[in-house]
């Protein structure tokens, strides 16, 4: 799984870079096999104003070539980050589930061929 990370008016620090990962990894790393990639996006969107004002976007790439995206916003940077990384871990869960049951759908709709060895004369 590949993580890559941009700020936009916010400042870029190590604290705050490893809090992506952690939470990132923690809320991602059981579906590793299946995401291929995740981009996060952080920035402030008011500036200087305040409020809620903190957003994290979540992209993330699935092996079946899919893309889900998740946004939160938050009072502050890290709230943000858990928030979208929280609800990033249940899209995917939520997404790999319908998955498994479009495959189990597709087996059970399947009817098997019967061969029959004992053949009955019909004279």
């Amino acid at each position: 799984m590949r993580l890559s990370t941009r700020f936009k008016g916010i400042d870029r620090s190590e604290n705050l870079q490893s809090l992506i990962e952690r939470r990132i990894y923690f809320a991602l790393s059981r579906f590793s096999p299946r995401v291929t990639s995740v981009s996060v996006v952080v920035e402030d969107i008011n500036g200087d104003r305040g409020g809620i004002d903190k957003r994290c976007q979540i992209s993330i790439k699935l092996d079946r070539k899919d893309e889900l995206r998740v946004d939160a916003t938050h009072a502050d940077v890290e709230g943000a980050v858990s928030l979208a990384a929280n609800r990033a871990g249940r899209i995917v869960q939520r997404k790999l589930e319908l998955w498994r049951s479009a495959q189990r759908q597709c087996k059970h709709s399947q009817k098997p061929t019967e061969q029959y060895d004992d053949v009955i004369p019909t004279d």
